[in-house]
């Protein structure tokens, strides 16, 4: 019996998804934001975000042991396929230009990030209408990954 799946499966689009939904949920009830198991959804968030912002997605699609692997001698990559990162990439640019109109790219991630810093710390209480953007944001993004 096969321990491994040969489909490549790639969970990122619904992860961010589920983290997005998870972060209004928080939004909503800041105290539940403070728990340790948030603090998962919180940091990716935010490190998605930054990537977006510095455009630093990686493409490297080897994992685990074959990572230590050469290049050439990893022939089973399929360059065919959308890579992981496109679509979430076009939902946060649609998200940010629906709920951010007007308000430059680095400053609205600036603001959203300040957020999530809030949720997950209790400190720097960012205004109810940053607040509410934020929300706004990730209500957008959850139905931009659908």
């Amino acid at each position: 019996m096969s321990t491994i799946s040969l489909h490549n499966q790639d969970f990122s689009e619904a992860l961010c998804r589920r983290f997005a939904i998870m972060t209004t949920e928080f939004l909503e009830a800041p105290p539940v934001a403070r728990t340790d198991a948030a603090l998962v959804p919180l940091e990716n968030m935010f490190r998605v975000l930054q990537m977006f912002r510095y455009e630093s997605f990686a493409d490297e699609r080897r994992s685990g042991i074959l990572a230590l692997q050469e290049h050439n001698e990893y022939s089973s990559v399929r360059f065919d396929e959308e890579e992981w990162h496109v679509r979430i990439e076009a939902a946060l640019r649609a998200a940010l230009e629906t709920t951010f109109q007007g308000i430059s790219r680095d400053d609205a991630i600036n603001e959203i990030q300040a957020t999530l810093r809030w949720l997950a710390t209790s400190t720097s209480e960012p205004s109810e209408a940053a607040r509410q953007r934020s929300k706004v944001f990730f209500q957008s993004l959850t139905v931009d990954l659908k």
